[in-house]
C-alpha cells in the first residue's frame, strides 16, 4: 500500500475506501455491464455461467483477504506485545537500580528518564509519519555503557549487576522488535493481488443479469463490506504508522507511577 495512505486521516481514509468501492460497483453496473454484455451476449444461461466462475473466484479471494486479516492483526499484536515488553523491562531496569550507590544510581536513572521522554515526545511521532530516529539508539547506547562501567565490589554486587545487564538486554531485544514495527508491512505484491482480486469481484458482480435497483443495493452492500476489510488490513498492516498508530501507553504509565517522582520539583509536571 502507497505510504501516503497512511497520511490520510482515519475517518477521511474511511471514507475514501467506501467511495471507491461503492463507485467502482457505480461503474461497473452502468459502464461495464453493458459493455461485457456486448462481447459476451446475454443468453439464458448467462448468470449461471457467471455463477460458476465466481464461486471459484472467491473462494480463493476471501481466503487471500481472511489470511492477510489475520496476518496483520497478529502483526499489531505482535508490535503492541513488544512495547508492552520494553516498557516493563525498562521499570524493571529503573527499580533494580535503586540499589547501586551515588552518584551511579542517580546518573543511570536519569538516563532511562531520559530516553522515556524521547520515547514519547520524540520517537513516537516519527514513528506515526514511518521514520525511525537515530537519537533513541543514541541514549539506549549511553545507557549500556553506563552500566557497562560498573564494577562490583563485593558478590551481592554481581549478583545484582548481572540482573541488570539482563534487564538491559531484555529491554533492548523488545526495542528492537518494537522498531521492527515501524517498517514491517504486508509485500507490494500481495496488495497488488488484493486490488486485482478486489477489482474482478466488483467486476464479476455487476455483469450479473439483474433489475438495476436490485443489483445497486445489493453491490452496494458487497462493495461497503469489502471497503471495511480493506480498511481494516490497511490499519493494521502497519500499527506503527498514522493517526490510528498504537499508543505509547506503556511508556507514559511508567513515567507517571515511577519515574515522575525523581525529578525535580518543578519539573514533574
Amino acid at each position: 500500500m502507497p505510504d501516503f495512505i497512511y497520511d490520510i486521516p482515519t475517518a477521511t481514509l474511511a471514507i475514501v475506501f467506501i467511495i471507491s468501492t461503492l463507485s467502482a460497483v457505480g461503474v461497473g453496473i452502468f459502464i461495464g455491464k453493458p459493455l461485457v454484455r456486448l462481447l459476451l451476449g446475454s443468453g439464458p444461461d448467462f448468470n449461471e455461467s457467471i455463477d460458476y466462475v465466481t464461486s471459484g473466484f472467491s473462494l480463493f479471494y476471501g481466503l487471500l483477504l481472511g489470511l492477510l486479516t489475520v496476518a496483520a492483526y497478529e502483526n499489531s499484536e505482535r508490535v503492541k506485545e513488544s512495547i508492552l515488553n520494553e516498557a516493563t523491562s525498562l521499570g524493571s531496569l529503573y527499580s533494580q537500580l535503586n540499589i547501586y550507590p551515588e552518584p551511579f544510581r542517580s546518573d543511570a536513572k536519569w538516563s532511562i528518564r531520559d530516553y522515556v521522554l524521547y520515547t514519547v515526545h520524540k520517537e513516537w511521532p516519527a514513528h506515526r509519519k514511518g521514520r525511525i530516529l537515530n537519537g533513541g539508539y543514541n541514549r539506549a547506547e549511553a545507557i549500556r555503557r553506563h552500566l557497562a562501567e560498573f564494577e562490583p565490589q563485593t558478590r551481592p554486587e554481581e549478583i545484582v549487576h548481572t540482573e541488570v545487564i539482563s534487564s538491559f538486554q531484555e529491554f533492548s531485544d523488545s526495542r528492537q522488535r518494537r522498531l521492527a514495527g515501524v517498517v514491517t508491512a504486508i509485500p507490494n505484491i500481495l496488495w497488488d493481488a488484493v486490488l486485482i482480486g478486489a477489482g474482478t469481484s466488483t467486476l464479476l458482480m455487476t455483469i450479473l443479469r439483474i433489475r438495476v435497483r436490485q443489483h445497486i443495493v445489493l453491490g452496494s452492500v458487497t462493495a461497503l463490506f469489502l471497503a471495511v476489510i480493506l480498511f481494516v488490513i490497511t490499519i493494521l498492516d502497519r500499527p506503527l504508522r498514522g493517526e490510528a498508530a498504537l499508543k505509547p501507553e506503556p511508556f507514559v504509565l511508567l513515567w507517571s507511577r515511577s519515574m515522575v517522582w525523581d525529578e525535580p520539583l518543578s519539573e514533574r509536571f
